[in-house]
């Protein structure tokens, strides 16, 4: 187990890249902002309907990895190597998001290839946080004395995230996403039967 203080930089450094991510989303939506004379938002709205889209999706998709990121690491006194590692990937996804986020925008959402790699994407930061969820549930000396047992349900969403990428290459795209959906139900169901 690591020192604190490296941890609060492990956790301090993460959460900078989520805000820098976040960040370089609204670059491409700035310039549509630049004076013109005769628009009008709706215009703006009208001919840049995708673009804003794309950016609300990106924008809700980072907010989500990042409540599961604070999840795992909210109660978390130490780190281990493996732990770095898959924060590594995990940041690594987020940061890239904005790339597919562009391909998606500048193809009015209709490049499945752009689909594909955005939903990939997400799968890739999904999949990292649940193996995160693993790495803590074998190390208990990294989390704090006080902390309540939580169920891991990340399994259901790795699952439907790898349903939703597969799904990604056909006609459905990006809504394949919708399948992640599911997650709570069908983790309230799997809750229900375990008890």
């Amino acid at each position: 187990m690591e020192y604190e203080r490296g941890f609060d930089r492990l956790v301090n450094f993460s959460d900078a890249v989520v805000a820098i991510a976040a960040t370089l989303l609204i670059l491409p939506l700035v310039e549509l902002a630049e004076p013109d004379e005769g628009a009008q938002f709706i215009d703006i709205l009208r001919n840049h309907g995708v673009e804003l889209f794309a950016f609300v999706l990106s924008f809700l998709v980072i907010f989500s990895q990042w409540l599961s990121h604070h999840r795992v690491f909210r109660d978390l006194v130490g780190y281990t190597r493996g732990l770095i590692w898959v924060n590594f990937v995990w940041l690594l996804s987020i940061v890239f998001l904005p790339f597919p986020t562009k391909l998606i925008a500048e193809k009015n959402g209709y490049d499945a290839s752009a689909s594909s790699l955005y939903v990939a994407n997400i799968a890739v930061s999904v999949i990292a946080m649940f193996v995160a969820d693993i790495i803590v549930s074998r190390h208990p000396n990294i989390v704090a004395s006080d902390t309540p047992t939580a169920a891991n349900n990340g399994a259901v969403t790795s699952v439907l995230i790898l349903v939703a990428l597969g799904l990604s290459f056909t006609p459905l795209g990006l809504w394949s996403l919708l399948v992640l959906l599911l997650t709570r139900p069908i983790n309230r169901v799997i809750g229900r039967v375990a008890e």
